[in-house]
């Protein structure tokens, strides 16, 4: 009876963590995708061009990509916890402040700097989750804690179709700002990586680990350098590539697919309702990763996922007709969020504990260049050819992970 009330709690404690950290997961995902949406919504207003929406996201992905940088580098010398807080707090000031732009400078200032604090959050995030969580639960954690990036992007298009025709898009950006910082108070609840803690404060890291049902590790001094030594070389480069290729294709495809949906000839009000239906796919995806990840290994999930992205993605480039188009973009939805929860979860599993935030920190700069590149290939070439080159890349990544990747020992050693 003892040991089923010591589990419950543990149990009740893995939830409530992912809740506390899915809450600004969820945050940075409604920031992101709404991006998007404000370039449709504001083009009058603020008389963007087609370059001045190119620069923007530009300058907002050159912002996530330094941020993931800095702050990866930041949760390994001065902690996760710290780290992790000063990234919401960042953001949540960069979203208000986009409420006052009145140019297309104005916006692309801001979001350089909001960009800061989403880049930083992700990478630092997901490593605190894996941390905290027991070896036979961990990939599933962190998954998991990716589903919220969904509950952020179904969001994002709930608001622009339901609240941007009514109000506009500047006063539900304030209002997010000021929900965003409540999260705060949320994750102040979180604690520290026992991991991290093992060579600072060893006796606060055991009692920690041990209220988490968590193992420490065997730990060591490393340099930054070693990410590319002889024992972690073909990982982190794999990694890296994986991340960049995956990143280059989901922002290029979803940051451009509301304006794409209106080059078809869509209303503004029909391609925000139809990228809300096809959002909603995109939590079953995160799920059914979570599912396989620990039943059948990371690697043949993420080629499983890979795989289905590039067929989607490539049926969708050729959809006749808008019932094909919404089935397609169902099933992109599924399969690329499903592959980015399993790609956030083999990761930080892959490092030693104290390279781990900043190995997820420098793959999380890596899908920042591809995040930046990726956006720019629909300017000089069609949409259609666009998501073609996207499918290629994300089966290119899938086949690389298959064959050269490693199984990581957190799902080997429950077999």
């Amino acid at each position: 009876m003892f040991s089923k009330i010591v589990i419950l709690r543990m149990k009740y404690r893995e939830t409530k963590l992912i809740f506390s950290t899915g809450i600004g997961w969820m945050f940075d995902s409604m920031d992101v995708l709404l991006l998007s949406y404000i370039l449709v919504a504001a083009s009058h207003e603020l008389g963007l061009t087609k370059g001045d929406e190119g620069l923007i996201i530009l300058v907002n992905n050159i912002g996530m990509l330094i941020g993931a940088i800095l702050f990866g580098w930041l949760a390994d010398v001065r902690g996760r916890r710290m780290t992790f807080m000063s990234t919401l707090v960042l953001y949540s000031i960069g979203l208000g402040l986009t409420a006052f732009v009145s140019s297309a400078s104005e916006l692309a200032v801001i979001r350089f700097f909001t960009g800061l604090g989403l880049g930083g959050e992700l990478p630092v995030a997901a490593s605190l989750i894996s941390e905290l969580s027991p070896p036979n639960s961990r990939g599933r954690n962190v998954v998991l804690l990716e589903s919220f990036w969904s509950i952020g992007a179904i969001l994002a298009a709930a608001i622009a179709y339901l609240v941007f025709p009514g109000f506009g898009w500047r006063a539900p950006l304030l209002a997010l700002s000021a929900v965003a910082l409540y999260a705060l108070a949320i994750r102040a609840t979180v604690p520290e990586s026992p991991q991290w803690l093992r060579l600072r404060n060893p006796t606060r890291a055991q009692a920690i680990a041990e209220k988490y049902g968590v193992t420490l590790e065997s730990v060591k001094r490393h340099s930054s350098k070693e990410l590319l030594a002889n024992g972690l070389r073909t990982q982190t480069l794999v990694l890296w590539t994986s991340w960049l290729l995956l990143a280059f294709g989901y922002y290029g495809a979803f940051l451009w697919l509301p304006t794409m949906l209106t080059r078809r000839g869509y209303s503004l009000v029909r391609t925000f309702e139809y990228s809300l239906e096809m959002s909603l796919a995109q939590l079953p995806g995160y799920l059914t990763a979570a599912y396989m990840i620990e039943r059948i290994g990371r690697k043949p999930s993420l080629l499983t996922f890979f795989t289905g992205s590039a067929a989607a993605a490539v049926a969708f480039a050729l959809a006749p007709s808008t019932a094909w188009l919404l089935a397609s973009g169902v099933a992109l939805n599924f399969f690329n969020l499903g592959a980015w929860g399993l790609i956030y979860a083999y990761t930080p599993e892959s490092f030693p504990s104290d390279l781990r935030a900043t190995g997820m920190g420098s793959s999380g700069s890596m899908a920042r260049v591809g995040m930046i590149i990726g956006p720019l290939l629909p300017v000089y070439v069609s949409f259609s050819f666009a998501l073609s080159i996207y499918a290629v890349a994300w089966f290119a990544t899938g086949i690389l992970i298959f064959f050269l990747g490693i199984e990581t020992i957190t799902f080997l050693r429950n077999f």
